[in-house]
C-alpha cells in the first residue's frame, strides 16, 4: 500500500468519528474526539513516536530526542465544522504521521527532532473561542478562555477536566522559541483556485487575519396585512441591504473576504413584519489595515442603511 492509499483509508475510517452521518460533526472534548484520538495514536506508534496528551488536550507523538535538540513541530487540528469536510484539519495530522513513519529510521540524523500535534479545537464550534492548544504552545492563551461555556452551560475547563486534562497545567505548556526548529502544517486549500490553475500544491505565504462583529437591526413589528409598504420599519429588509452591501463591497476587494452566514429574526412569523435581525460579519485579509479599513466603511454603511429604513 502506497502512502497515498494510506492516507485515503485513514481519511475515510476516521471520517466515523461523528456526531452526524453526513460530513463530520467532531467537537473537542467529546466521545467522537475521543474515538479519532484512540485512532492517532495508533498512527503515531506505527511511526515510532511517543505518545502523550498534553494539559491543552493536544495529542503530541514524539520522537526519541535524548540529545534535547530544537524540535520541529507538524500540526493540525482533529475537531470539525458541523457536517463538515473529511479532510479540514485532519489530513494534516494524517500526512504528518505518514510523514513521520517515513522517516522513523532517519530522524536520528537530522538535526532537528520531530513532534505530531493534534490540536483539539481549531474550529471554535463549541465554545465562543478557538486555538487553545496553538495559543498554549505560543504563550498567549488568555486563562478567561478556559472559563467560556458551550450551550449546554458546560465550561471549557470542566470539559477538558471531564476528558482528562490536567487544566491546572495549560498556562504552562509555552515554549521557548528557541526550543523549536519550525512549524509545518498540510491542509486542504478548501477553495477552488488551485484546481482552476492545476496545481497539486502551493506553499501559503500569509495568513488572514479575522474580525467578527454582532450586528442588531431594530425596527418595528405589525401586521403584514394591515400595515402599508410606506413607512414599514421592516428590520429584515435593513439586514438584507447590509448582507448585500458586505458582499458587494467585498468583490471588489482582491483580497478581503467577507461573509454575513447567519441571521436570527424576531418575531420569526410569517405574517409578522420583523422587529429584529441578528447576524454575524466576519471580515478576512492578510493585510490588517485594509481589514479594518474595509470593516469601517461597512459598519458606517450599514448605519446609513439603518436610517433610511427607519431602524436602528
Amino acid at each position: 500500500m502506497t502512502y497515498g492509499d494510506k492516507a485515503a483509508a485513514r481519511l475515510q475510517h476516521i471520517a466515523r468519528a461523528s456526531v452526524t452521518p453526513e460530513g463530520v460533526t467532531r467537537l473537542p472534548w467529546t466521545s467522537q474526539h475521543r474515538e479519532a484520538l484512540g485512532q492517532i495514536t495508533s498512527w503515531m506508534q506505527d511511526a515510532g513516536l511517543d505518545v502523550s496528551l498534553d494539559a491543552a488536550g493536544t495529542l503530541v507523538g514524539a520522537s526519541p530526542n535524548p540529545g534535547g535538540k530544537p524540535v520541529l513541530l507538524i500540526g493540525s487540528h482533529q475537531d470539525s465544522v458541523p457536517s463538515g469536510g473529511g479532510f479540514d484539519g485532519i489530513m494534516g495530522i494524517v500526512v504528518g504521521c505518514l510523514a513521520a513513519e517515513a522517516l522513523k529510521d532517519r530522524v536520528a540524523d537530522f538535526p532537528f527532532a520531530l513532534e505530531i500535534l493534534a490540536f483539539a479545537d481549531e474550529e471554535g464550534v463549541r465554545f465562543p473561542t478557538a486555538l487553545i492548544g496553538p495559543r498554549a504552545l505560543a504563550g498567549t492563551l488568555d486563562p478567561a478562555a478556559l472559563d467560556m461555556a458551550d450551550r449546554d452551560g458546560v465550561t471549557m475547563r470542566d470539559a477538558m477536566r471531564d476528558f482528562g486534562v490536567d487544566t491546572a497545567e495549560t498556562l504552562r505548556l509555552a515554549r521557548a522559541p528557541g526550543d523549536v526548529f519550525g512549524y509545518l502544517e498540510a491542509h486542504i486549500e478548501q477553495g477552488p483556485v488551485l484546481e482552476a490553475e492545476g496545481l497539486p500544491v502551493a506553499a501559503v505565504s500569509a495568513i488572514c487575519g479575522i474580525s467578527r462583529f454582532d450586528l442588531t437591526v431594530a425596527g418595528e413589528t405589525g401586521h403584514a396585512g394591515t400595515v402599508p409598504m410606506a413607512g414599514r420599519r421592516d428590520a429584515l429588509v435593513a439586514a438584507a441591504r447590509i448582507a448585500a452591501l458586505v458582499s458587494d463591497e467585498a468583490s471588489t476587494q482582491e483580497t478581503v473576504r467577507a461573509t454575513v452566514g447567519q441571521m436570527s429574526i424576531r418575531p420569526g412569523a410569517v405574517n409578522a413584519i420583523p422587529a429584529e435581525a441578528r447576524f454575524p460579519l466576519e471580515g478576512r485579509a492578510a493585510d490588517d489595515a485594509l481589514r479594518e479599513q474595509f470593516e469601517s466603511a461597512i459598519l458606517h454603511r450599514a448605519e446609513e442603511i439603518c436610517d433610511g429604513a427607519g431602524c436602528a
